[in-house]
C-alpha cells in the first residue's frame, strides 16, 4: 500500500507508477480517496486481468463509477481523441460511454482512475514511449491523457461493470441515480 497525498494528482500518479516500476511489482490498483468500492473490487479486477477467457491478457481494467453530478454519467469513454478544428471552432472529440453493457467486461477508450487496475509493464511502456505517463493535456486530465497514450500504443482498455463503485461528494453518487439523457438507469440492471 502506497499513498502520496498533498501533491498534484498527476505528479502523485507518476511517482506512484515509478515506485511500482522500480519495485518490480506486477499491478497497480489505483483507488481515489473519494471512492466507495466493493470489498472484492481488487480480486475481481485481478481475475479479469489474469483469467478473462475472451482475452489473452487485460493490461488495464476499470470498475464502474459515475461523475458527481445529477443527472450523472459514467466516468467512461468510448471515444478519446484530441479536439479538432471545424469552421474555425475547436470541437470536442471525446465521447462519454453511457450505453455500456451491464454485468460484463467490455472495451473502452478511456476512464477515470478512481478504481482501475493497471499492469506495471503497461506503465513502463507508456513512460518509455511518452515520458511522464500521467502528464495532462490541455484537453484531458491526467487519467484520460494516460488512456490516450495507451490507445496510441495499440493496447485495449476494459471496464468490468460488475465492479460497481460509489463516488463520494455531497452524498454517494452511484449508477443507480438518474442518468443523463442517453444514459441507462438502474432498471436495466
Amino acid at each position: 500500500v502506497c499513498f502520496n497525498p498533498g501533491s498534484l494528482i498527476y505528479d502523485s500518479r507518476n511517482l506512484l507508477a515509478l515506485t511500482a516500476i522500480q519495485g518490480g511489482y506486477d499491478y497497480v490498483f489505483w483507488l481515489d480517496s473519494d471512492m466507495v468500492v466493493p470489498k472484492d473490487a481488487l480480486t475481481k479486477l485481478l481475475d479479469d486481468a489474469l483469467n478473462w477467457f475472451r482475452y489473452s491478457k487485460l493490461v488495464m481494467v476499470s470498475g464502474l463509477y459515475v461523475k458527481k453530478t445529477i443527472p450523472t454519467t459514467p466516468v467512461l469513454f468510448d471515444r478519446v481523441d484530441p479536439p479538432y478544428e471545424k469552421d474555425g471552432k475547436l470541437m470536442k472529440a471525446m465521447h462519454e460511454y453511457t450505453d455500456y453493457p451491464h454485468g460484463d467486461v467490455f472495451s473502452i477508450e478511456g476512464c477515470g482512475f478512481g478504481c482501475v487496475l493497471t499492469d506495471v509493464s503497461l506503465l513502463k511502456e507508456v513512460f518509455e514511449k511518452f515520458g511522464p505517463a500521467f502528464a495532462p493535456f490541455p484537453w484531458a486530465g491526467e487519467d484520460v491523457a494516460f488512456c490516450y497514450r495507451v490507445k496510441q500504443l495499440g493496447w485495449n482498455m476494459y471496464c468490468d461493470s460488475n465492479v460497481r463503485c460509489g463516488h463520494i461528494g455531497s452524498f454517494e453518487y452511484t449508477d443507480r441515480l438518474p442518468m443523463a439523457p442517453g444514459g441507462d438507469a438502474d432498471e436495466k440492471h
